[in-house]
């Protein structure tokens, strides 16, 4: 009896672990600022309808090659709000991005927040604000792309459905022929 419960005991306590790392993972990326991880986290959302034009946009934006910003999301496992944020702090700091989220992962726990201080970009400094008003502007850009290819999908797509009622029509008895 007491193996059973200590087994359950078990069961119930590497249940409740996982159950915290998942909510840990869909919270995304901490910078000690609120607003700001609303922006990321609207990032996050907004950037998984088109990964490629997301690294392709932040590589643009921030003169880094894309490859370098691949590389560093895949070895490092982040998502596009911590690509966002090591892509961003990299370029601030002169640093590769690999390196800046090889850095983070060391310290995931302390968050961007603690991340950027010490690499000199202090919360609340006008920089930390631009790198906010950035993030800010990112996701906002992301949801309208995202907004601008769902309407020409649509359109697509009801574009599509009337050539194929014209097909029936045409090759319906007594129906309009080419």
């Amino acid at each position: 009896m007491k193996k059973i419960l200590r087994g359950l005991t078990c069961l119930l306590f590497f249940f409740l672990m996982i159950q915290i790392n998942l909510r840990a993972q869909e919270e995304g990326p901490k910078t000690g600022d609120k607003k700001f991880d609303a922006y990321l986290k609207r990032m996050n959302e907004e950037a998984r309808a088109d990964p490629e034009g997301f690294i392709r946009r932040l590589s643009e934006r921030h003169n880094v090659p894309e490859p370098e910003i691949r590389e560093a999301r895949e070895k490092h496992g982040l998502d596009f709000g911590e690509t966002y944020m090591a892509t961003v702090l990299a370029r601030r700091t002169n640093r590769s991005v690999s390196e800046i989220a090889g850095q983070y992962k060391h310290n995931k726990g302390q968050g961007w927040g603690v991340m950027a201080q010490r690499l000199g970009l202090k919360p609340g400094s006008p920089e930390f604000k631009q790198m906010k008003a950035e993030a800010k502007a990112q996701a906002d850009h992301f949801m309208a792309m995202n907004k601008m290819r769902k309407k020409e999908l649509e359109r697509d797509r009801e574009k599509a459905k009337e050539k194929e009622k014209t097909k029936q029509k045409a090759g319906q008895p007594g129906g309009k022929k080419k």
